[in-house]
């Protein structure tokens, strides 16, 4: 989702105090605070589609799916950060009703005006969480996919999904075809870059 900065400073500490009693949802970085914007009908399907994905999967594994709805923790930057989709199977994560430190896998969808944000920002972020497997970027505005998974040695690998192909999410023991998260959307196939 789009976030708009606010000129509001204060510790992580007073935000957690702060931000639960908000009529909107901030987002935490670097001692700042910053407004969440509204998504549009395509992130939204598209995380819709996702979660009824997701959902079978996980069942039973004592795992948790939430969308656009659960602070995730950073503690080394320090931040706060509201991914579109976050999956964890830490039993610690899931007795704690406002916040998530230990996700499996975490999912921003692409606009934009998210993408440099997503991108930039939040992945180097997303990267110090130790817990995490998997980051998945969704691209809102064209069929693609991009996951950069861990791997040995904490080194991150990449994958590029688009038209025709499965993504697979390893961490939960996922594969879908893509084309089940664009479900009751047109979008356009986005081509690979080559560079010569």
């Amino acid at each position: 989702m789009a976030i708009q900065p606010e000129p509001i400073s204060m510790s992580l500490d007073e935000f957690l105090s702060w931000e639960p009693k908000q009529p909107l949802r901030y987002e935490f970085a670097g001692g700042h605070v910053f407004a969440m914007a509204g998504a549009s009908r395509a992130h939204g399907t598209i995380a819709t589609n996702l979660v009824s994905l997701l959902r079978p999967a996980i069942r039973g594994k004592g795992c948790g799916v939430y969308v656009a709805v659960m602070k995730v923790v950073v503690p080394e930057v320090p931040a706060i950060r509201y991914p579109d989709v976050v999956v964890t199977c830490d039993p610690r994560d899931l007795k704690d009703e406002q916040l998530t430190r230990f996700p499996t896998m975490l999912v921003e969808i692409l606009s934009e005006s998210t993408e440099a944000l997503d991108r930039r920002m939040k992945f180097p972020e997303y990267r110090a969480i130790a817990a995490l497997r998997e980051f998945v970027l969704i691209d809102s505005r064209a069929v693609h996919v991009e996951i950069y998974r861990r791997g040995e040695h904490n080194r991150w690998f990449f994958q590029e999904c688009g038209a025709g192909d499965e993504v697979v999410f390893e961490s939960i023991g996922l594969s879908i075809p893509i084309e089940a998260l664009y479900e009751d959307l047109t979008l356009t196939r986005r081509e690979r870059v080559v560079v010569e």
